[in-house]
């Protein structure tokens, strides 16, 4: 009984997946995808739903998740355009596949890729979603200047330091002054610590170093001109 009680009290996503042989797996089955759903998979408001509404701008506060959403009784396709309305009764529910969901035991907002666009947009949402663009210049700029203002008011700082030790105070402190900034996201953040590759590709590629090549380019068109000259000269 007291076993029964704890693991009632455990978060569905710790419990695991009903086995399919077991007895009633079927009930089981159902009771299982209803507490994840209830437990992860309904949307609740928060900041982050509002972080790009700006009272100022006049802008209508509404959640950026696209909660709540409309209520549809029964399935449909629209013949003409082929898109899909799935059945939806509770607005704050985040669209689900029962069998992934049991699964995978964490929250999901699933959706059918069935469009060339929508295809697009996918791949789009998921290498933004991956990667974090660095900063921009004037926030490089700025941070590199508050960098420099922090060290020179700095009370550490003495007389008899040489400048090769002040650069290098100097140039630490910027550093993590932008590293601290920069945001990494998790997909990067592993690949670093498992040292894994940072792109892949179907070939392997010669490396070109271009200030080289264009010495090289640059260099063989001032001895073109110069055997011009000559030639020029010894015709005159």
């Amino acid at each position: 009984m007291n076993t029964l009680h704890n693991k009632s009290n455990l978060i569905p996503a710790y419990l695991p997946t009903p086995n399919p042989s077991s007895p009633n797996f079927a009930s089981r089955f159902r009771a299982d995808v209803v507490q994840l759903v209830e437990a992860s998979n309904i949307h609740k408001h928060s900041d982050t739903c509002y972080k790009y509404w700006n009272a100022n701008r006049g802008d209508k506060k509404s959640c950026r998740m696209r909660m709540p959403r409309k209520l549809v009784p029964v399935s449909t396709i629209d013949p003409d355009t082929g898109h899909i309305s799935m059945r939806r009764s509770d607005p704050m529910t985040n669209n689900f596949n029962e069998y992934l969901i049991t699964v995978c035991r964490s929250n999901m907002d699933i959706k059918f890729i069935w469009s060339g666009s929508d295809a697009k947009a996918l791949v789009y949402y998921i290498t933004d979603y991956v990667t974090k663009m660095s900063l921009s210049f004037h926030d490089t700029f700025t941070l590199v200047q508050k960098s420099i203002t922090s060290i020179m008011n700095s009370s550490h700082q003495t007389d008899k330091e040489n400048a090769i030790e002040k650069s290098r105070k100097l140039v630490l402190r910027c550093y993590n002054t932008l590293a601290s900034q920069q945001e990494l996201s998790g997909v990067q953040v592993a690949s670093y610590l498992m040292n894994w590759d940072y792109h892949y590709t179907t070939h392997k590629f010669q490396g070109l170093y271009l200030i080289q090549t264009e010495r090289y380019l640059q260099t063989q068109l001032n001895e073109m001109r110069s055997k011009r000259k000559l030639e020029f000269s010894l015709q005159g």
